[in-house]
């Protein structure tokens, strides 16, 4: 409104100019006058309830927002605090799998348990990583929106030492935010992601091959059913007329001898696949140990550096430009 006020009163005055020039009419000027100084008195009423609307602004950000930010500081270094100490604790835990090694029993093959718990702990750790990744994201972006705020608020009316104060801890909070590697956390979360996935890749493996020896085992059953089968055919007819067929048959085969070879080879087939799963049972339960051996130390070691340091950083923040402003504030309150 002011600034439409001011264009208009630069209008009336560059007419005034050219009625003067041209040298108009008395009652013209005047009334080219009148609206003038209407407009300037317009200029003063805007430019004070601008002036009033700038400092009740400036009021609410030192006396609300800027108390709030210092609260939510405060409660966002207790929270990284509180995740670095639960970080520590599960990275202490975790360097215990090694024991897992002589604990668990040899020879246990996957089941359907092991594989649904193997997708959970997928599903859970991918959103773990799309979380952190986005609570970094939020809060990165929540801070650089209250910058620009805060930089588009500065007005020069107000006391420049009030003014410095009210910007360095959006500033500060800004720069720590930008200077904190969030990247090999993210990474770690991401690669452990990776991980359970390989694991879960070689439990399918180990499954498809543990059907393919049960494929076979009721090959070899069924082959010696049907072996057993000949045989009785045999033996009851020696048993009936006292002489039964030979071995050989009329067109020069023996079926009893090949059922026998088939039988032979069905069973090293069997035993084939049988110790090809057994060697996939050791190797899925050994490269799943190491993988998780190395892998989630891995995680907690960085997401404990990491809380850490994001812990440090708004320490900072909040005991050097939040902490004193909120005693001054509870001082100028009492």
């Amino acid at each position: 409104a002011r600034e439409g006020v001011k264009i208009e009163h630069e209008k009336k005055l560059s007419a005034l100019q050219s009625q003067e020039y041209k040298g108009g009419d008395e009652s013209k000027l005047n009334k080219t006058k009148t609206s003038i100084t209407r407009l300037q008195s317009l200029i003063i009423v805007t430019s004070e309830a601008v002036l009033t609307t700038s400092s009740a602004i400036l009021r609410l950000r030192d006396t609300d927002l800027v108390p709030q930010l210092v609260e939510l500081c405060h409660g966002l270094m207790y929270m990284w605090k509180s995740m670095h100490e639960y970080h520590e604790i599960q990275n202490n835990i975790v360097q215990q799998v090694r024991g897992l090694m002589n604990q668990t029993e040899k020879g246990e093959s996957t089941s359907e348990v092991h594989r649904q718990v193997t997708r959970d702990l997928e599903v859970a750790v991918s959103l773990w990583h799309t979380s952190f990744c986005r609570i970094i994201k939020y809060q990165r972006e929540f801070i650089c929106s209250l910058h620009a705020w805060f930089k588009l608020s500065l007005s020069n009316e107000e006391p420049k030492k009030q003014r410095q104060e009210s910007f360095a801890l959006c500033e500060e909070w800004k720069q720590s935010l930008e200077r904190v590697p969030d990247t090999v956390a993210s990474e770690a979360i991401k690669s452990f992601v990776n991980v359970v996935h390989v694991i879960s890749i070689k439990q399918a493996e180990e499954v498809k091959m543990k059907k393919r020896t049960e494929s076979a085992g009721k090959e070899l059953e069924k082959k010696a059913s049907s072996l057993r089968s000949i045989e009785r055919k045999y033996y009851q007819a020696y048993s009936t007329v006292g002489i039964g067929p030979g071995p050989e048959a009329l067109d020069g085969r023996d079926p009893l001898s090949e059922k026998k070879c088939e039988l032979a080879a069905c069973q090293r087939q069997v035993e084939d696949e049988v110790m090809r799963h057994v060697k996939a049972v050791e190797v899925t339960r050994a490269m799943t140990l190491n993988n998780l051996q190395t892998g989630l130390p891995n995680v907690f070691q960085a997401l404990t550096s990491f809380s850490s340091l994001f812990t440090e950083c708004l320490h900072t923040i909040w005991a050097t430009k939040g902490m004193g402003r909120a005693q001054r504030g509870r001082t100028n309150l009492t």
